[in-house]
């Protein structure tokens, strides 16, 4: 169902570019998404959207980890849920990620449906810079 009226943006942060299934699952779902190779493009595009975004990221990114993502996001002025994906969860990862403030974690392919919902959940205030 693809809808003119976007319901947000995903900010996909990983070493590779999303597969064409994955992108077009989401663009379905009324979302708009952009990769980022790197924690720096993720921030750069974070700082340039003007609408409700979450982000998407593996474990291991090029500059730094999940973990150095997370510090650099969080933001109390402008709320943005961030969702891990791996193939591989443990309790371990699960109790880290929550500690760090990662909303949701995703098993191997990304589920759309949930990345708007994470989106409709969150209260947001428009950005006006």
């Amino acid at each position: 169902m693809q809808t003119s009226n976007r319901a947000g943006t995903v900010i996909f942060v990983s070493t590779t570019s999303p597969e064409a299934a994955v992108a077009h699952d989401i663009e379905a779902h009324g979302l708009e998404m952009q990769w980022a190779p790197s924690i720096k493009a993720a921030l750069d595009l974070l700082n340039s959207t003007r609408e409700k975004t979450v982000i998407v990221t593996q474990l291991a990114l090029p500059d730094g980890n999940w973990r150095d993502l997370v510090e650099w996001v969080r933001c109390p002025e402008i709320p943005t849920p961030m969702v891990l994906v791996t193939s591989a969860i443990t309790a371990e990862l699960w109790w880290d990620a929550l500690e760090c403030g990662i909303d949701d974690i995703l098993s191997g392919h990304l589920i759309a449906s949930r990345l708007c919902q994470l989106l409709q959940e969150n209260k947001f205030d428009e950005r006006n810079e």
